[in-house]
């Protein structure tokens, strides 16, 4: 459906298409024009349905989309040579189909900083040709269908090369026009963040092409700290404090040992869900029903660009993804608070830290990013014995059982908890996208009336779901666990762009939630807050994942470390039953909450970029 306000409409398009190529008598060149053209308009088209048409109700979209074909084929105007309009067009459709495979997990374009990335390809070989589409056939097939047009053209003769001066008058005029619409608009920084709101945050690279988007990219990483910047952040930590000002519970009994379980991919639809007669998740459903347990089911997945360690960063720091990329690769050397450095500053040198992780070391920058939030050690890929391979034949991986089981021999070993007080995290691989794994690991099997990708996902989930409910009655047979919280989520959500699909499937419909929720489960929490009635604690409204941070400091005792995180503690009287996505959409409900509160919990998105960005909590 197209939208209500309409700049251009696809008439204005036709005609404007008509008037450039008029200026092109050489069909050679006209038929270059147009194939760029196409792969353009077809690149918006394929993003605009899978968020919104809202960018062909803009001026700039046509303008800027008609300007890129002119610029791109420069080249072939001035040399005249065919093979170098080939090469342009075959390397303009790569790039457009890689930023729609990017777009359909990630919601945005390729950041800048992404690019120096492909290496890491393959290791997602099947994440990314399982984003493809028919449509991006399209792409290859406007290029096969061009090329017998211009054998056609070809062998009626060369044409004289008489149209250099009408295009570069173009190519002015569209220059012109670009700029115009620009500064009626404060220049191209500010007309790009205009469209940064709840409906139009995905159009900036339609709009402005993806050009214009790695452009932004590129003026935001040369941005400096301002005393304004510092204004911005410091007013909204003031009103975030007047917001919390009621003092936290103070939780006698309070942990002192935590366990961190980051599961990929898990959400919380799988738990206290049946299909086709089968109990799902049934490890964790008993967890559910114990009355030292506190459950969560509605935590908004808030990971953006840097997805899992997008996760790291919001559960130890209690901070927001950047903006655009991954902080660990762009800002790896900031300032980080953490758990682990709360937990610390309590108990200084009888406390310690490790993650534990099936990837390697370099993916994401773990390494780096394990000692920036306080961990004395990371344990990666070659640390465990590789004896139950899940996932796809490129990239084999330890499975979540097998890693769970080493995690808790390193523990009982001392390995991996030394000290009087011990924060172990503990990062999972199964639930990775394509949810891949053998066979003879399959629990669950399902008739073929369920989609192939739910099936697969809720059997990957009822093999990790299998791993936790192994890993936390061993724990419970250690000495420490009786002052240790075992903490449950998963990092983010894992159906992408698939959701809705699957939520239409008659199979799916009524079983896979429309919202892209993660789980919080927290087994062994203090006596003094368990329910007086049988079943666990649960806190049912909508949460972000950047609540969990200050809900683990109270239940740990951290609550005199000065780092409170952007978010706010479920254990708080005041807490608001909503949350901001990483989309600027808000989850929950909005009844009796005032427009100053949503603008203020929308805005901590833009803080935290700042904090990290300028590296504000290092700043003395």
């Amino acid at each position: 459906m197209w939208p209500e306000q309409k700049h251009f409409d696809v008439q204005y398009t036709s005609l404007i298409i008509r008037t450039v190529a008029h200026f092109f008598p050489s069909k050679e060149m006209r038929l270059f024009f147009l194939l760029l053209l196409f792969k353009i308009f077809w690149f918006d088209c394929s993003w605009c349905l899978i968020s919104t048409f809202r960018p062909f109700s803009y001026a700039e979209t046509y303008v800027f989309g008609i300007l890129l074909a002119l610029l791109l084929l420069l080249p072939f105007v001035l040399l005249r040579r065919a093979f170098i309009a080939w090469i342009t067009d075959l390397a303009l459709g790569c790039l457009l189909v890689s930023n729609l495979l990017y777009f359909r997990t990630y919601y945005t374009a390729i950041p800048l900083s992404s690019y120096c990335l492909a290496d890491n390809l393959k290791d997602f070989t099947d994440s990314v040709t399982r984003s493809l589409r028919w449509e991006d056939s399209l792409f290859l097939l406007s290029t096969a269908v061009a090329s017998f047009i211009w054998l056609k053209i070809r062998r009626g003769g060369r044409e004289k090369n008489r149209t250099a001066g009408r295009y570069l008058l173009t190519v002015s005029v569209f220059i012109l026009f670009a700029g115009a619409l620009l500064l009626m608009k404060g220049g191209f920084k500010k007309s790009y963040e205009l469209l940064q709101d709840s409906y139009t945050h995905t159009c900036g690279a339609p709009v402005y092409t993806v050009f214009g988007s790695v452009y932004y990219d590129y003026i935001r990483d040369r941005e400096v700290y301002t005393p304004e910047v510092g204004r911005h952040i410091e007013g909204w930590m003031d009103e975030h404090a007047a917001a919390s000002e009621a003092d936290p519970p103070f939780i006698r009994d309070a942990r002192v040992d935590c366990v961190l379980i980051i599961a990929e991919s898990l959400e919380s639809w799988v738990l206290e869900q049946h299909v086709e007669g089968q109990e799902l998740t049934p490890c964790m459903n008993r967890l559910l029903r114990d009355s030292t347990t506190l459950y969560a089911p509605r935590v908004l997945s808030q990971v953006k660009g840097g997805r899992s360690i997008d996760a790291q960063l919001i559960f130890n720091a209690g901070l927001l993804p950047i903006e655009t990329g991954a902080y660990s690769l762009k800002y790896p050397h900031t300032r980080f608070p953490s758990l682990a450095k709360a937990m610390k500053e309590k108990y200084g040198g009888n406390a310690s830290a490790c993650t534990l992780t099936a990837d390697k070391p370099l993916v994401w920058n773990q390494a780096v990013m394990a000692s920036a939030f306080g961990y004395d050690s990371l344990l990666s890929k070659s640390n465990f014995i590789q004896d139950e391979i899940v996932g796809p034949h490129y990239r084999h991986q330890l499975g979540d059982v097998s890693l769970l089981r080493q995690s808790v021999e390193k523990i009982r070993a001392g390995e991996v908890w030394k000290g009087a007080a011990s924060l172990v995290q503990i990062v999972t691989y199964s639930g990775h996208f394509p949810f891949t794994i053998p066979e003879h690991l399959k629990a669950l099997s399902f008739s073929g009336r369920v989609p192939a990708l739910m099936r697969d996902y809720m059997t990957v989930a009822n093999y990790t779901d299998h791993a936790i409910g192994l890993f936390v009655e061993a724990l419970r047979s250690d000495p420490r666990y009786d002052h240790t919280l075992i903490v449950v989520t998963g990092d983010h959500e894992g159906l992408a762009d698939r959701r809705n699909e699957l939520c239409r499937n008659a199979a799916g419909q009524g079983v896979v939630s429309e919202d892209p929720f993660t789980p919080l489960i927290i087994v062994n929490i203090p006596p003094s807050l368990r329910p007086s009635v049988s079943g666990c604690m649960r806190y049912e409204n909508v949460m972000g994942q950047i609540d969990i941070y200050p809900t683990l400091l109270e239940l740990l005792g951290l609550t005199a470390y000065e780092w409170r995180g952007l978010g706010q503690s479920i254990l708080h009287p005041d807490k608001k039953g909503i949350a901001v996505d990483a989309h600027n959409r808000i989850c929950g409900d909005t009844a009796n909450i005032p427009a100053a509160y949503i603008r203020f919990i929308k805005n901590a998105w833009k803080v935290s970029d700042e904090m990290i960005r300028y590296d504000y909590l290092g700043r003395e």
